[in-house]
């Protein structure tokens, strides 16, 4: 069977980051749904998140690997834009209401696709923990979604090992027809808590 040139785009940066970071770690790997669609949450340090969370799913099909919301800035890098566009990473602007984004991110989930994102909405450096935004917990209560949080390591340090923990499925519970926006911040603070949480096991 030939490969993809998602398969060998993977691959060429997957080799890269390894000789950064040539040991990698994964925990929780059984609590990976086999089917269906569900939004993945994470906490932020580094641009290469997004890989190191694909090579813990080990999500190497093209057709399994989860849409990844980013910066808008990151798709008007030239080559580097329109490759990530090519693999399913679509932008949302930051600090407005971008509803064509969050259109895109409800539809994916709704056609049954997995959605990647970070919920604190920027990297977050020296060991600093940002409150959540509340989009994450949005998307996964407008369309019943189940959330599955993970923790990857913050400081990665060069050549260091890098651990990536994957906590279990779950559905965020509120009250009502519809989650009100003090719900929201509530279910967000319990995700960051839940992600957080999963580093005792790094």
């Amino acid at each position: 069977m030939r490969l993809s040139v998602y398969t060998i785009i993977f691959w060429l940066v997957r080799i890269g980051l390894f000789f950064w970071h040539p040991v990698f770690r994964v925990k929780g790997r059984e609590n990976l749904p086999k089917d269906g669609s569900y939004v993945i949450c994470c906490n932020h340090s580094s641009c290469a998140d997004p890989v190191w969370l694909i090579a813990a799913m080990r999500a190497r099909r093209h057709s399994r690997v989860p849409r990844i919301m980013a910066k808008a800035e990151l798709l008007k890098v030239p080559v580097l834009g329109p490759l990530l566009k090519w693999v399913g990473v679509f932008g949302i602007e930051r600090g407005e209401a971008d509803i064509g984004a969050l259109k895109l991110a409800l539809k994916t989930l709704k056609e049954g696709r997995s959605l990647m994102l970070f919920p604190q909405g920027t990297r977050c450096k020296n060991g600093e923990r940002l409150p959540g935004k509340t989009g994450a917990a949005m998307l996964a209560t407008r369309t019943d979604t189940m959330v599955i949080p993970m923790y990857l390591t913050e400081n990665k340090r060069p050549f260091g090992p890098i651990t990536c923990v994957i906590g279990e499925p779950y559905r965020m519970e509120y009250e009502g027809k519809r989650a009100t926006s003090a719900e929201l911040r509530e279910l967000t603070d319990d995700l960051m808590d839940r992600i957080y949480k999963l580093g005792e096991q790094a």
